[in-house]
């Protein structure tokens, strides 16, 4: 009983100390397909970028069902991001992520082979 006394007040500061936002329940969600064939397109890379996240920016890939998840968003404006080899990339900037809500995309890419130059050194 005395040794529950000590560690009880160390309890309850911790607790009291953890952060009571810190993850939220918002996601930004949804499916790739291919345009043309309307197959979903799996490992395709996803980014989301907000000045609401603390590392500025979240990443996520589509699995073998072109379905990906990004979740414990902050709420604010966000950018997303799609790109995927030989396809065209991707992005929109408007997107606007409440608490507690969440956003859902169907994202259709266009196959585009055009190799990308590379100007170096």
């Amino acid at each position: 009983m005395k040794s529950l006394l000590h560690v009880l007040p160390c309890l309850l500061l911790w607790l009291s100390a953890a952060p009571t936002s810190a993850q939220s329940d918002s996601a930004i969600f949804g499916t790739v397909i291919d345009v043309v064939t309307r197959k979903p397109l799996g490992d395709v890379v996803i980014s989301v970028t907000s000045p609401s996240l603390q590392n500025r920016e979240e990443v996520t890939t589509t699995d073998a069902q072109g379905n990906f998840r990004i979740r414990h968003l902050p709420p604010g404006q966000y950018t997303r991001r799609v790109e995927f080899v030989d396809y065209r990339m991707y992005q929109r900037e408007d997107l606007q992520l409440r608490e507690g809500r969440s956003l859902r995309a169907r994202v259709e890419l266009v196959w585009d082979p055009t190799p990308v130059e590379f100007i170096g050194h």
